[in-house]
């Protein structure tokens, strides 16, 4: 009933069941690589784990069903994959690792996909921004202050502060995604299983995942998921921001803006509400519970947390299909949305009309300079 509101069709691809059970597999068919390329594991059993690492002839329902007695998924997966292989392989699958190792590099590859389509809603967002800025740059506008009207400024300067707010966050969650870093550490995060070879099967595996290897296991320490889950919460702010000023402004008393395709009521035929920009509303307003989860699941109990890593899972999950929807809405809003100048400066010459001035005030004198400075800044964080 919700998904196609709070999620779009690439995110619910990139972070449903089958998603994750996709990327658990590619994980450990990865140390079975990495174990071959480390000397550790015979070509030939490598193959023979690769193969049997097919996601189609899994269930993940059923995986969910069973990870209930051990709290992870990865314990029934494990347990299904050494089945799929001859015996003497069967001790070579999950070579080195244990379940929060799986876990974590699958949310970081799961979130990494995810983050492609979401990332280019953004900028495209910023680029329509861009054009509204330089277009309405002498759109002279009345500015207002705790909801109250102030003094002019310009809709093109309103932009520009718009975009500056998406390329930000755009630029903080793509820092966030490279810096998402490789799980890898055994039982304890000492390689224990493994020795002297774990950090040569380490560097193994980032390789092969495209993953950056960091110089210790970070499963005490959930600074990579925090700095997503901030920055997904500060990306779902920008946008909001945007859309509750459009929301404010297409008010029948303001009418200076519209989305292109309003929606419609049930109840009052003659309503054009900002229905898009409404939705963006409803996902970051979900959002700061999810990053209040995330921020929590901090304090570890020694070398693995019980309860608080596993609250990651679906947090993240949701939080990423909220920002994705909300991006999609937000572009599809700014794409089509109506300016009415005529509207804005009317306003504008209305409240100078009951003051000494004889003249409409105009657009501030650095109103351009400022469009100008954030015009520039947006093309040099552009991708």
């Amino acid at each position: 009933m919700f998904d196609t509101l709070f999620s779009t069709p690439a995110a619910i691809s990139a972070t449903d069941s089958h998603a994750w059970l996709r990327e658990m597999l590619r994980v450990e068919a990865a140390l079975a690589r990495a174990g071959a390329a480390a000397g550790l594991i015979p070509p030939d059993r490598a193959a023979e784990i690769e193969a049997a690492c097919l996601p189609e002839r899994f269930d993940a329902a059923d995986l969910s069903r069973q990870a209930v007695a051990s709290a992870s998924p990865v314990v029934p997966l494990v347990a299904e994959l050494r089945a799929r292989v001859p015996e003497p392989t069967r001790r070579l699958v999950h070579l080195g690792a244990t379940s929060q190792d799986v876990m974590d590099t699958t949310l970081v590859l799961v979130s990494r996909r995810c983050l492609v389509p979401l990332l280019d809603d953004l900028w495209a967002l910023g680029d329509r921004l861009a054009e509204l800025a330089d277009r309405h740059r002498d759109t002279v506008q009345i500015g207002r202050t705790l909801l109250q009207q102030a003094v002019p400024t310009s809709f093109g300067l309103v932009c520009a502060g718009w975009l500056a707010g998406v390329a930000e966050a755009a630029s903080g969650l793509a820092r966030a995604r490279d810096r998402l870093p490789l799980q890898y550490g055994g039982a304890v995060g000492a390689h224990d299983a493994l020795g002297a070879h774990g950090p040569r099967m380490a560097t193994a595996l980032g390789e092969i995942l495209g993953l950056p290897v960091p110089a210790l296991p970070w499963h005490t320490r959930r600074g990579p998921v925090v700095d997503l889950g901030t920055a997904l919460g500060a990306v779902c702010g920008a946008l909001a921001t945007i859309a509750t000023g459009v929301v404010l402004l297409a008010q029948n008393e303001v009418a200076e803006v519209t989305e292109g395709a309003p929606g419609g009521s049930s109840a009052m035929p003659h309503k054009r509400n900002p229905a898009l920009c409404t939705l963006v509303i409803a996902c970051a307003h979900q959002a700061p519970g999810a990053v209040a989860t995330i921020l929590a699941s901090q304090p570890v109990e020694l070398q693995r947390s019980a309860g608080r890593w596993q609250a990651e899972w679906p947090s993240v999950t949701s939080l990423l299909r909220l920002t994705a929807a909300a991006a999609r809405h937000a572009r599809t809003a700014a794409d089509s949305l109506r300016v009415d100048a005529a509207r804005m400066r009317a306003t504008v010459a209305g409240q100078a009309s009951g003051t000494q001035t004889t003249d409409p005030p105009g657009v501030p004198e650095a109103a351009g300079q400022l469009i100008d400075h954030a015009l520039e800044a947006y093309r040099a964080a552009r991708p």
